[in-house]
């Protein structure tokens, strides 16, 4: 996970270690529902590459 950029890693920690819905990290984070989306999505990917996994 550090090798993610910070955004990524706090909407992901949030969502799966904090157990947020997506509305909720983006109230406590102060940005947006679609930020929150792209972030997660991105963060995903990275780890899936990182991890190796083929899909």
């Amino acid at each position: 996970m550090r090798g993610l950029q910070r955004r990524q890693r706090e909407v992901l920690v949030l969502r799966y270690f904090a157990d947020m819905t997506e509305v909720q990290v983006a109230e406590t984070l102060g940005i947006s529902l679609g930020s929150v989306k792209a972030y997660g999505s991105r963060g995903m990917a990275a780890l899936r590459v990182a991890m190796g996994a083929t899909s």
